[in-house]
């Protein structure tokens, strides 16, 4: 953001109640409300320390204006330690600036409001066009539905709060657009001209981990890693975890020239702050047995965070107690940043006892532990605090015990420090259960259970859930199930509304441009099912209505790509009992020859599914061959109904 463009002040008022006055020259002070902002060309909002932050557009509503070139405006800072600003102390600031290398349209994306400037005339009535249709008010009714129409010597201006009845939603290459689609009629002798007053903004910045700016004939993309200069780190703690979060103001500027505007300014400023990132921190027992001192040091953090508490054989101290009992502590500043904590005590201390306790806090925090739990593009993690986790408690995936082995057959990776397990689940494991699956999203959740090793009582359930965007995937759930994310790329591109599975009246649910969203069970469809060992395979394909293209000549182009990817195993073993007391079983190599009044006693198992799951049987048949689709059969059990005939 340039200074000259915007006014901006930074006060720190942490503790107090504040009110801002905007400092009318004609009719006195103003008291700045969230309606008042997005009309007028004002933003209140806070950085993340919680500063109060105060910008203003040059064509605010009480900017005094000296001819589009010098601006100037006064604020009223009201501070008072009640809440009903009782007491209250006034704090004036009077802020200029100037501004006179305007283009010819000027548009600026705010974080709560969308401002477009023109040539100014005489201003007839505003037309919007809105998806329930056209609509024209006067330029004296704007102000009743929030909107900020005015003129000044050389310019005229519309400003729009987000989300207004006039505006929409446009997606574009996955990025959400606010739209108003507005023209300004005026009259300039006997004519009646038209301003196209359209003003589109960003509602989402994606969060990336390159820095880089990119752009092409219709978008510009902006990737900031995290902790770039410019921003600013914090410490933070979620579920007795230590963490950061990052925020960074971004300023775009981008100009550029056509045949109907000459020359167009496109300004955005968007605050990111990201999501809470743990960094659980590491403790290293520097301790040498023969010099009788206990060294540990904990870290790293960031320069914001203060050791408040330790505790010695269970008694507590504060910082300057510890200090004064003779506790040696130092604090240790690393080149990147950050820095770490070292407690020194002493063998022979009277209140050390068998170990060393030590505790650390942020100031003002003071959370129970408990699992914190984060996702990337395709993980889930959980973070689980190590206290407790020893001979008389332990984790359980559902049934099964979870330790390393469990995990790392289940494709997890789990890695463990001086306090913390932990895990990471890749988003298509064992055990991860999708809670919502859409053509936009999947919402998947895993669950691990803190349990007594003697009584097996559930003490606590840890949880993570997150959304995912994942452009192409199967999923099959246990009752048969099957949703289907298919991404298929052709040249040229071909209608996803035309695609379906092998029985051809099974369409998409939903699509787009280039992915096509299938859900059916796998008794439908034109599913075949096949045995691969211990393994059911259930089969099926996607296509789509061949298409033919006329060429230049006589001949002919056919497009016809090769997709066949719908293929999932279920781990399913079946044995034949030689009895009803299922506990004498066939080998599963030999041949067993049955009359056919005699019983065949069968036993189906479903593995590696969660606890919860049933296992039904819908169709059942003897054949003469391998083949499933093979004659003639003989039917055991139809639609889950045993044949008796």
């Amino acid at each position: 953001m340039r200074a000259h463009e915007k006014f901006a002040a930074e006060v720190g008022l942490q503790g107090k109640f504040f009110q801002l006055e905007i400092n009318d020259p004609y009719t006195g002070p103003v008291l700045l409300d969230d309606k008042l902002a997005s009309r007028c060309g004002y933003v209140l909002s806070e950085d993340v320390w919680g500063n109060p932050v105060f910008r203003a557009s040059v064509l605010a509503c009480h900017v005094v204006n000296e001819a589009d070139e010098l601006f100037s405006l006064t604020v009223n800072v009201k501070v008072s330690s009640f809440a009903t600003m009782r007491a209250a102390v006034i704090y004036t600031y009077p802020m200029f600036c100037s501004y006179s290398s305007w283009a010819s349209r000027e548009i600026v994306c705010e974080e709560n409001y969308m401002e477009t400037q023109n040539v100014a005339y005489q201003v007839w009535q505003l037309m919007f066009v809105s998806p329930s249709g056209r609509k024209r008010i006067l330029v004296s009714d704007a102000a009743k539905l929030g909107y900020s129409f005015n003129n000044t010597l050389s310019r005229v201006y519309l400003r729009a709060p987000y989300h207004s009845n006039e505006s929409e939603i446009s997606v574009v290459s996955g990025v959400d657009m606010n739209v108003i689609t507005s023209t300004s009629m005026y009259r300039q002798r006997w004519l009646l001209l038209l301003i196209d007053m359209t003003v589109s903004c960003p509602l989402v910045n994606p969060d990336k981990n390159n820095y880089l700016l990119e752009h092409n004939k219709t978008h510009i993309g902006i990737t900031i890693p995290i902790g770039a200069e410019g921003g600013k780190l914090k410490s933070s703690v979620s579920g007795g975890v230590y963490g950061i979060i990052y925020s960074i103001d971004l300023f775009l500027e981008h100009t550029w020239t056509d045949a109907d505007w000459q020359t167009t300014k496109y300004t955005v400023i968007k605050s990111i702050t990201t999501p809470f990132m743990p960094r659980i921190p590491t403790v290293i027992n520097n301790t040498l047995p023969e010099e009788k001192i206990f060294n540990v040091a904990f870290g790293h953090f960031l320069p914001d965070v203060s050791l408040v508490a330790i505790a010695i054989g269970n008694v507590p101290f504060t910082l300057r107690e510890a200090q004064h009992h003779g506790y040696k502590i130092y604090e240790t500043p690393f080149s990147n940043g950050t820095k770490e904590f070292i407690l020194e005590v002493s063998f022979d201390d009277p209140y050390v006892l068998k170990e060393v306790r030590y505790s650390r806090s942020l100031l003002g925090e003071g959370e129970i532990p408990e699992a914190v739990g984060y996702c990337d593009e395709g993980n889930l993690y959980l973070a689980i605090p190590g206290f407790g986790l020893h001979q008389y408690w332990n984790l359980y995936l559902g049934t099964k015990l979870l330790n390393r082995h469990t995990a790392n057959t289940n494709g997890y990776l789990a890695t463990t420090n001086a306090t913390h397990l932990i895990l990471q689940i890749p988003l298509f494991a064992v055990g991860v259960i999708y809670e919502e699956v859409s053509f936009q999203k999947i919402k998947a959740r895993f669950d691990v259970a803190l349990r007594k090793v003697r009584t097996m009582e559930t003490l606590q359930t840890f949880s993570v859930s997150c959304n995912f965007n994942s452009p192409a995937f199967i999923l099959c759930y246990p009752d048969g199930t099957v949703i289907i994310s298919a991404q298929m790329k052709t040249v040229p591109g071909i209608d996803m509304s035309r695609t379906q599975l092998r029985d051809s009246s099974c369409k998409p649910k939903e699509y787009n441009k280039g992915h096509a969203f299938f859900k059916f069970h796998v008794t439908t469809c034109g599913t075949s099912v096949r045995f691969e060992g211990d393994h059911i395979v259930y089969e099926n394909e996607i296509s789509y209505e061949k298409e033919t293209l006329q060429g230049q000549s006589h001949s002919t182009i056919t497009r016809d790509p090769d997709y066949r990817r719908i293929r999932q195993a279920l781990n399913v073993v079946s044995r034949v009992s030689k009895s009803e007391s299922f506990m004498d079983f066939y080998e599963s190599s030999v041949v067993i020859l049955k009359r056919p009044t005699e019983s065949v006693f069968l036993e189906v198992e479903l593995k590696d599914e969660s606890p919860d799951t049933e296992l039904y049987l819908d169709n059942c048949w003897v054949t003469g061959s391998l083949d499933f689709n093979s004659t003639p059969r003989w039917n055991i059990i139809v639609d889950g109904q045993v044949v008796t005939e």
